[in-house]
């Protein structure tokens, strides 16, 4: 049977019926059309079929009932190339990933951008869904079109927990992604203490550069924590670290404008307030060529220097009038 085998009403009603868990509408058309197949039934926008839709909202009963007289389209793809893993891993349904898998599934199947169904799960931060799926013979090495791993994947959602069962897994926490950040930097970016101590614990590189000269101490900073910050020295961190823009800790945060970390930067770390990089830019310079005009007071009450001019002879307040 061919999806033109119904009319828009009935297709979409079957859909509707099946979406919500009652699969009454295509029992009947099974009854009634022997070569009756559910796959070929698909939402236009998304090409999301009943097994997908069924599998996102845990809908065991329907998945087991699909599978059993269609069991070959077990890992038929939507729009995004999503199998119904895929869905039933990204929204943590883990009886649905359990009966997809023992029903075939392909466990290492790509949506879109090269993601499989485990790296989904890393996302959403659930260890028990993460733990079948590696069990089940998941790739946690995989990498994506960005060469994100499921362990680059933890280490932004904070999972200190997910990050143990990967490492202890197999999974390959020196690797980088395509822009040389290591999962060091995106765990200081998106700052979750447990997480970054983990990683320093297993030796990472405290002072590596990506591939825009920074270190996982200007993560911290673009991440706007000061606990991160504070771990990271305590563990050897350059504070004195430039980027490939010539940019330190100080013209980052306050290119920022986060005045707060200016604050630890300048009182804690000792910074000076007046320091130049290549071009002569100050602090002051930072804050004024993005706008930051609250920050910029903030650092003339530091005592910013403003009639301090760059190599291009404008002064901070140049800036603020262009």
């Amino acid at each position: 049977m061919t999806e033109t085998s119904l009319t828009p009403h009935e297709k979409n009603k079957i859909l509707k019926q099946a979406q919500a868990g009652n699969i009454q509408l295509v029992e009947d058309f099974k009854t009634r059309i022997p070569n009756f197949h559910w796959s070929v039934l698909k939402y236009d926008k998304t090409g999301d079929t009943i097994l997908h839709c069924a599998s996102r909202l845990g809908h065991s009963d329907t998945v087991r009932y699909l599978l059993s007289f269609q069991p070959s389209a077990v890992d038929c793809k939507n729009n995004d190339d999503k199998t119904a893993l895929h869905e039933a891993a990204q929204f943590s349904q883990r009886e649905i990933v359990r009966i997809l898998i023992e029903n075939g599934a392909d466990i290492n199947a790509l949506k879109r951008a090269d993601w499989t169904p485990v790296m989904l799960a890393c996302t959403k931060g659930d260890y028990e869904t993460v733990k079948l799926l590696a069990d089940s013979g998941a790739l946690i090495n995989y990498k994506n079109k960005d060469g994100w791993t499921s362990v680059h994947l933890t280490a932004r959602e904070g999972s200190g927990e997910i990050l143990r069962l990967l490492v202890e897994r197999g999974g390959d926490y020196k690797i980088k992604t395509k822009n040389g950040r290591s999962v060091l930097h995106i765990a200081a970016l998106h700052g979750n203490g447990e997480v970054v101590e983990i990683l320093l614990n297993l030796g990472l590189d405290v002072n590596g550069k990506d591939n825009c000269g920074n270190t996982p101490l200007h993560e911290a900073v673009l991440g706007r924590s000061v606990e991160i910050c504070r771990i990271l020295i305590q563990n050897g961190a350059d504070i004195h670290c430039v980027n490939n823009v010539d940019f330190n800790l100080l013209h980052l945060a306050s290119s920022e404008g986060y005045d707060d970390l200016i604050s630890f930067i300048v009182k804690e770390l000792g910074f000076d307030i007046n320091a130049t990089n290549s071009n002569g830019f100050t602090a002051l310079h930072c804050a004024a060529r993005k706008g930051q005009r609250d920050t910029f007071q903030f650092l003339m009450m530091l005592g910013c220097d403003q009639s301090l001019r760059d190599k291009f002879n404008r002064t901070a307040s140049d800036y603020l009038k262009s």
